[in-house]
């Protein structure tokens, strides 16, 4: 059984499993990348989806906006279905840590331990770019990426609990990837 849960996005869905699909990590795809996972491009060849972020046992799909859920979510569950079920081998997208310095090793285990499984609750992701100057500059990812709300949580809720818990962030920005 899938179970379709409503983002704060209002253009991406949670598609969420019973089991585990993502054994390590997570990863987003986004429309007209190269990737070799069979079960993303038959996602994308769907048509009128932008991207697919994987989590631990759903996916986000953020559709085009000029499609409605009702056209396209009948195709999404049948294709999930045919491909995902009970003995599907979960996905391992390896993830590593390039920080070094003690602050950024900090940051990331806040993310890691009090804010990243509140946003995959939403179906996204936030992961630390680079901390400078009293800056931490993130990646939103998943649900979270283009979100209406993302700035109001980042600024009321991400910047918050970093400041209280690495009092050298001074301030959180989100780093458009797409830039």
């Amino acid at each position: 059984m899938i179970n379709i849960i409503d983002t704060p996005n209002p253009d991406t869905k949670k598609f969420v499993f019973e089991f585990q699909i993502v054994k390590n990590g997570s990863m987003e795809f986004k429309k007209n990348e190269e990737t070799e996972i069979s079960l993303v491009k038959g996602l994308f060849n769907i048509g009128n989806i932008d991207l697919v972020y994987f989590g631990n046992n759903f996916i986000s799909i953020r559709k085009s906006k000029d499609i409605s859920w009702e056209d396209i979510t009948q195709n999404i569950i049948e294709y999930l279905k045919k491909k995902i079920d009970k003995n599907f081998l979960a996905l391992n997208f390896e993830e590593e840590s390039n920080f070094t310095d003690e602050v950024s090793m900090r940051i990331e285990e806040v993310l890691s331990e009090k804010i990243r499984p509140a946003v995959a609750m939403d179906g996204g992701d936030i992961r630390l770019r680079s901390f400078k100057n009293g800056v931490a500059e993130v990646i939103l990812k998943g649900a979270c990426a283009g979100c209406p709300s993302s700035t109001v949580t980042l600024k009321h809720g991400v910047e918050r609990m970093l400041r209280h818990y690495v009092p050298e962030v001074s301030s959180v920005e989100a780093f458009d990837i797409n830039e």
